[in-house]
């Protein structure tokens, strides 16, 4: 894989992401109240079956709470994608200053990295659905 400089779209990009955490941050007390009044899933409700993110919201309550185990617990996949996209949220200014690189990816992806995210998924589901 080959990389290149950020232009400076990308880096604007990066510091849109980095508002983006800080406003999910600072409205911690708001996701907290508004969390519970959202519907239940309608594919769960339905078919009885969890969805592949169902128990997602449960565990961004749980992490919000600081809670990392009960969140992964809840939807594993939900909750490590929660964590990324925090913590590269608060290191994306220091990229963007540092003149960071990006990887050039191929595409379409190659069938093995297509055939790893539909595994991932698919594991995640399946874990969601045990844990019911």
């Amino acid at each position: 894989m080959s990389w290149r400089p950020a232009d400076r779209e990308v880096r604007q990009l990066a510091w849109l992401w980095f508002a983006a955490v800080l406003s999910a941050l600072v409205l911690r007390p708001l996701w907290l109240v508004i969390a519970p009044l959202l519907p239940g899933c309608p594919f769960n409700a339905i078919t009885g079956i969890p969805c592949p993110s169902c128990g997602t919201t449960r565990a961004a309550l749980a992490l919000l709470h600081g809670h990392p185990l009960r969140a992964l617990a809840l939807n594993p996949l939900a909750t490590l994608a929660g964590i990324a996209f925090v913590g590269g949220g608060l290191l994306a200014p220091l990229w963007a200053i540092a003149g960071g690189r990006i990887p050039d990816l191929p595409r379409p992806l190659p069938a093995w990295a297509r055939v790893a995210i539909l595994a991932l998924l698919a594991a995640n589901w399946t874990w969601v659905i045990w844990q019911r």
